[in-house]
């Protein structure tokens, strides 16, 4: 089931803004009454997914409070999410100037609590609260906000790229997915679902040594050739673990608090497949039956559009772009 969100409003005006506080009550829908838009596609942060336009870009820093003499608006069409590296130097804006002229629409999945603000130029933003998770749509476009909000919805089983909000496979310990055959006998490729998984942001649990879920960061599809391609490039890796750090010095936790969880769909049977990048020595791919190796190949078929990195380190860095540079 999905929940989406059902808004009652009431106005308020607030220097010179109309500010709309909202009353939240929850409707449930069956996920088949929310088909994919031809030519959108769906976005997903943590336990909350969205349909947008396939053209708008993405992007990290969701909420980011840029110093105050940098542009507050998006020049093109974009959905942002919490993360990415900012600058120390940067000091954030703690009374941001309103922007005097938009120019694209955006989506955040962040917000500082729920309500509608409009601008001078006839801008709107609206920030509405689905399930735990604020999101926020500015747009000139009222019926493209509506239209937005209405796709938006809590996810608690499989979301529209088939990945689950938390995985039994998707923590910060070695754990190997249940072995249905392996990928050697899926047969016919369907898809490959793309789900990314981190640690999740705030505290840490009470006691560090405890294992414990990672949460879903993004999620994507890969259909068609690409993903047939990417299931040969996965079995045809070197059996065992790998690539390890070049420099012990550049270990953080291991195994680390980022995985990918690949869901294979096959003619003859489905399979999960565990994608490890992030650690010191335990990295590669397991799909409950055997341990290969990452590689290049697959590295740069899975961290794409919204798996992009925004900085990488050592193992990463070795897949993708080759050996880095020594450790200073």
């Amino acid at each position: 089931m999905i929940a989406l969100a059902a808004v009652a409003v009431a106005a308020l005006v607030v220097g010179g803004r109309v500010v709309l506080g909202q009353e939240e009550t929850a409707v449930g829908t069956e996920p088949q009454a929310l088909p994919l838009q031809p030519g959108w596609r769906w976005e997903v942060y943590r336990n909350v997914q969205v349909q947008v336009p396939g053209n708008w870009e993405q992007s990290l820093w969701a909420g980011l409070k840029t110093p105050c003499d940098l542009d507050q608006t998006e020049p093109k069409p974009i959905v942002r999410r919490p993360g990415g590296a900012v600058l120390a130097m940067l000091e954030p804006c703690v009374n941001p100037k309103a922007p005097q002229q938009h120019v694209a629409p955006s989506l955040e999945f962040t917000g500082d609590q729920p309500g509608v603000v409009r601008y001078a130029d006839g801008w709107t933003k609206e920030t509405r609260r689905i399930g735990e998770q604020l999101v926020t749509v500015t747009s000139a476009d009222d019926a493209l906000r509506a239209e937005l909000f209405a796709t938006a919805g809590v996810v608690t089983d499989a979301d529209g790229n088939g990945c689950d909000p938390a995985s039994p496979s998707a923590r910060n310990e070695i754990v190997r997915p249940p072995a249905h055959g392996g990928l050697t006998t899926v047969g016919e490729v369907a898809s490959v679902s793309v789900c990314r998984y981190e640690e999740p942001r705030g505290p840490r649990p009470r006691d560090d040594r405890a294992p414990y879920d990672l949460a879903l960061q993004a999620s994507s599809r890969l259909t068609g050739p690409v993903a047939a391609r990417l299931v040969r490039d996965l079995i045809a890796a070197p059996p065992g673990t790998g690539p390890t750090v070049t420099d012990q010095r550049a270990c953080g936790d291991d195994p680390s608090g980022e995985v990918i969880v690949l869901r294979v769909d096959g003619s003859a049977h489905d399979q999960d497949v565990v994608y490890r990048y992030a650690g010191c020595r335990h990295n590669g791919t397991d799909d409950g039956t055997t341990l290969r190796q990452a590689t290049s190949a697959t590295a740069k078929a899975i961290f794409v559009g919204v798996h992009e990195p925004n900085g990488v380190r050592n193992v990463l860095h070795q897949l993708l772009y080759g050996p880095p540079g020594p450790v200073l």
